[in-house]
């Protein structure tokens, strides 16, 4: 069987990774991130799963997505002209945010998945497919197909006292999309797809060579592409698979990471002072909050939206800037304590980010939707501004921050004791843990 040795996206520990079976995962032994997944007959599935995904997306525009009735008066909106009527009303942000996360960058995730995939089905590659990779790479953290549903659950719940809600045939070829979507990214990991364009290519990628134990990539002048994970000498200046510029860290990982989290505590602070919506109703103007539409849907017995609405507006956002400032300040500190406890912070704010953006969603929702004139209205506040551009900064953040500096200080006592032989590599890795 053959391996390859390939360096932890985590903690850049040189591992000799063997072909996966179908249903294995690889997981890396110093630091426990999941560097891949086989399934079985991934190409055919991922492309049934995207060719699925996107039809499903196409027949979810053209239908009433949501209808709002009210007193003889109906406002209907569809996916299509949801974010068109999000800019006629004056709202150009929302209008924007609607139709870039939850349908351009689907659109563009799952194009790319058919052009790489349908030539991989018949064992080609063409040009662009590495080109297409990559793209598929970037864009993974931004789709937000699933958060917009929620948001519109969210949405149903706060209005459903106000008037009737009939929910349209989109809807539901949306949430086909959706888990379409998720069902073509979960099955085939990026690893998978970057060896599965060599194999097609004809690239033989083995290594005879052990990996040294407990040594990292940097300890022996390799890097690895940040992009498909390929390992090259440090002298290397393009990766030989994807052609992305290398870099053994993220360049200015640390000022990058602290430039975006410092503006994203600055908005968050009048994301929460100032309304993040306006419901005026028969000429009243009611502003509201975010803690205080957790509050209104806590006290109309709206328990689990309530409970939801304050972990992913509140909880999230303050945990994971939290998270960040601990992280950054203890890498730029050489904290060489608690590893393993700061590797978890790290994975959980890669993973929990972008569902901040439920509330954004709830306002887009509701102001294209309750619009039936002098009657009931809703417009959005300054505040969903200043909370979208907090989500986006900190996302922006923690993709910044490159976790291998957790590791760095650690990785330059085991070389040391490497050079010396005065101290096992295990026993120092155990303490520094302690």
């Amino acid at each position: 069987m053959s391996t390859e040795n390939i360096a932890c996206h985590c903690c850049d520990l040189l591992i000799e990774m063997p072909a996966l079976e179908p249903g294995s995962k690889a997981i890396c032994p110093r630091c426990g991130h999941q560097i891949s997944s086989a399934t079985h007959n991934p190409i055919d599935k991922a492309s049934a799963f995207a060719f699925s995904a996107l039809l499903f997306l196409f027949l979810s525009l053209p239908f009433p997505f949501l209808a709002f009735q009210s007193q003889g008066r109906e406002q209907q909106v569809s996916l299509i002209t949801s974010s068109y009527d999000l800019f006629t009303l004056g709202f150009p942000l929302l209008a924007i945010l609607l139709s870039v996360f939850i349908l351009l960058i689907p659109a563009l995730l799952l194009s790319a998945y058919l052009c790489v995939l349908i030539p991989l089905r018949l064992g080609k590659v063409h040009k662009l497919s590495f080109l297409l990779t990559r793209l598929i790479v970037s864009l993974h953290p931004w789709g937000m197909a699933e958060v917009f549903l929620i948001g519109v659950l969210v949405s149903l719940v706060k209005i459903a006292g106000m008037a009737d809600i009939v929910i349209g045939m989109s809807f539901w070829a949306y949430v086909l999309f959706s888990l379409s979507l998720i069902a073509t990214i979960t099955t085939i990991d990026k690893m998978q797809l970057w060896k599965a364009l060599d194999t097609a290519n004809r690239i033989q990628r083995s290594s005879s060579k052990h990996p040294p134990r407990s040594a990292t990539a940097l300890q022996h002048n390799l890097q690895s592409c940040h992009c498909c994970g390929l390992i090259h000498p440090l002298e290397t200046k393009s990766c030989q698979r994807c052609h992305k510029n290398l870099h053994s860290r993220i360049p200015f990982s640390l000022q990058k990471t602290w430039a975006y989290l410092i503006t994203g505590i600055i908005l968050y602070i009048p994301a929460n002072l100032y309304p993040i919506m306006h419901t005026r109703l028969l000429g009243s103007d009611e502003p509201s909050t975010i803690l205080g539409g957790v509050v209104l849907l806590w006290q109309h017995g709206s328990y689990p939206i309530a409970l939801i609405v304050f972990i992913a507006s509140i909880l999230v956002p303050i945990a994971k800037m939290l998270a960040l400032f601990w992280l950054a300040y203890s890498v730029q500190a050489d904290h060489q304590h608690r590893i393993e406890e700061r590797v978890w912070m790290y994975r959980m704010t890669e993973l929990i980010g972008r569902w901040s953006m439920i509330d954004v969603f709830v306002v887009a929702v509701l102001v294209a939707l309750v619009q039936l004139g002098g009657l009931v209205n809703i417009v959005p506040g300054i505040a969903v501004t200043a909370f979208a551009s907090v989500v986006i900064f900190t996302m922006l953040s923690a993709l910044s921050f490159d976790p291998r500096l957790i590791w760095d200080n650690l990785t330059s006592q085991e070389k040391s004791a490497v050079q010396q032989g005065t101290e096992p590599l295990n026993d120092l890795l155990d303490d520094a843990r302690q």
